[in-house]
């Protein structure tokens, strides 16, 4: 089993189908059984968890629920303190953080994924990358900046 992460925070509800267009590459490309596990809050609304359901049933896949904001609510607090609106990462990228406390004991590793991808292989060829004795393997972002020609 493969078992892959995102955080959702969808404030206005639209944001979801950018982590289901993720999320339907990793089924569309992958012939392993997939579970995937999305930490969110209170803004996931009950219509786009059933589409979530949905598509992962379409491809015979898993795809579970954790809301950060009840399983770790003196955490999130926190978090929502220290995190301004000139901040970098919103609420939700925050709730990465939160994987170890969330996700069953039985999930020993994970992927992340930003919602902001396509997934064009096997999402086994990255599962097998062995990370011996590291328990992080991790991609830069790549920021491309375009200058006006002089």
């Amino acid at each position: 089993m493969i078992h892959v992460c995102f955080s959702l925070y969808d404030k206005t509800g639209r944001y979801s189908k950018f982590t289901g267009t993720t999320v339907c590459s990793i089924f569309e490309n992958t012939t392993s059984d997939v579970t995937v596990h999305i930490l969110h809050d209170n803004t996931l609304t009950d219509d786009n968890r059933d589409k979530f359901i949905y598509l992962a049933g379409r491809y015979g896949q898993a795809v579970k629920f954790y809301d950060v904001e009840k399983l770790c609510a003196d955490k999130i607090r926190e978090m929502i303190a220290l995190s301004s609106e000139n901040s970098r990462f919103t609420v939700g990228a925050l709730y990465r953080l939160f994987v170890p406390q969330v996700l069953p004991n039985t999930v020993n590793k994970i992927i992340y994924l930003d919602s902001d991808l396509i997934v064009n292989l096997d999402i086994k060829e990255l599962w097998q990358i062995e990370l011996d004795d590291k328990i992080l393997a991790a991609v830069p972002e790549i920021l491309t900046f375009k200058t006006p020609d002089a």
